[in-house]
């Protein structure tokens, strides 16, 4: 067993497992100096109800049960990555964590220059991987495309004559296609077991921050008659939904379940696509603390190994039929099997 498999197979144990793990090998204690981590944000901040809360979350779960001392800054723009990258090499931080496609160059750069720092990239990666590095990718259209295959299915369910179903994403860069192609094409893969014809549009945004013009797009695509709408935009998405909600259509999450991070819009939710920062982030806080950050490596968080996922169907529960559940279980099988091709890369 390679050390890059037991990596992998201790940090998608269940949370409740690691936490325990952690309580008896990285303990509190007045004679440990506390691990200084820093963590930065991408756009949309870390009040997003998503990818940037969710690994605020692991970091602050680390942090309550391990020697560590952090902070958690903010970014209103790309340059603002790296000026906090040398904020806290400044303030020698021992793990700078930093997240999404944005900031892979200054990530890069910082750790060739600062081989003594430890630095861990969430979403994005680099090749070769510097020995001080951690590049953690998330095969997110893996659970895209069954969300688009259920999304496709409501939508025939609501209107056989003309079904529709909308994604409102953020800045057409390649982590936001990679939700909205594979989306698309779990539609076309619906279409094609069912012999249907839900037709599939979308819009991309300009900001990940704007809750107002996501609200607009979601509006124009709902009015065209889409009754399912995939927001994976941030903020802006958030806007999607909460305007499917006042429309009475349906929608899909992104990165979290937001049935429980944004619970007002939790009974227009479907489902929500998930990317598992939170663990990531915990774990790999821990494994510093205990002199176990093996760096030099690029981890891939899959269906498989639970790094990404559907969440549960929460109120729908009992609205959707155990055929069509155990449809979109079959398509997730297929998908880890390697028989369901997603569609991405493109």
């Amino acid at each position: 067993m390679t050390r890059n498999f037991k990596h992998l197979l201790v940090l998608f144990l269940f949370v409740i497992v690691l936490i325990g793990l952690s309580a008896s090998s990285c303990t509190k204690s007045e004679s440990t100096p506390p691990l200084k981590v820093g963590l930065i944000s991408s756009m949309g901040g870390f009040d997003d109800g998503g990818f940037n809360q969710q690994a605020l979350n692991g970091l602050i779960a680390a942090g309550g049960e391990a020697p560590v001392v952090y902070e958690a800054r903010e970014i209103s723009s790309i340059e603002d990555i790296d000026s906090n990258i040398r904020y806290f090499l400044t303030n020698q931080f021992n793990l700078i964590i930093t997240l999404s496609g944005d900031a892979t160059d200054y990530t890069l750069a910082a750790a060739q220059a600062n081989p003594g720092t430890k630095f861990l990239l969430l979403d994005a990666t680099v090749s070769p991987v510097p020995r001080n590095m951690i590049c953690v990718n998330y095969e997110v259209d893996q659970a895209s495309f069954p969300c688009g295959f259920l999304a496709a299915y409501w939508a025939n369910l609501k209107d056989a004559v003309n079904p529709r179903v909308a994604f409102v994403g953020g800045p057409e860069i390649p982590a936001i296609r990679q939700f909205t192609v594979s989306f698309s094409k779990g539609v076309d893969y619906f279409n094609t077991r069912y012999h249907t014809r839900v037709n599939v549009s979308g819009v991309y945004a300009d900001s990940f921050n704007d809750t107002l013009q996501g609200a607009r797009y979601a509006d124009t695509l709902i009015n065209e008659g889409a009754s399912v709408i995939f927001a994976c935009a941030a903020k802006t998405g958030n806007g999607a939904l909460y305007k499917a909600l006042d429309a009475g259509v349906q929608a899909i999450g992104v990165d979290v379940d937001q049935y429980n991070t944004i619970p007002l819009v939790g009974s227009a939710l479907l489902t929500s696509c998930i990317k598992r920062m939170d663990i990531v982030v915990f774990q790999e806080v821990l494994n510093a603390c205990n002199g176990a950050f093996f760096g030099g490596k690029a981890l891939t968080l899959t269906l498989s190994n639970q790094g990404v996922a559907m969440a549960p169907y929460h109120d729908y529960e009992f609205l959707l039929s155990d055929t069509i559940k155990q449809a979109v279980e079959n398509v997730k099988t297929g998908i880890m099997n390697g028989s369901i091709p997603t569609g991405w890369p493109e």
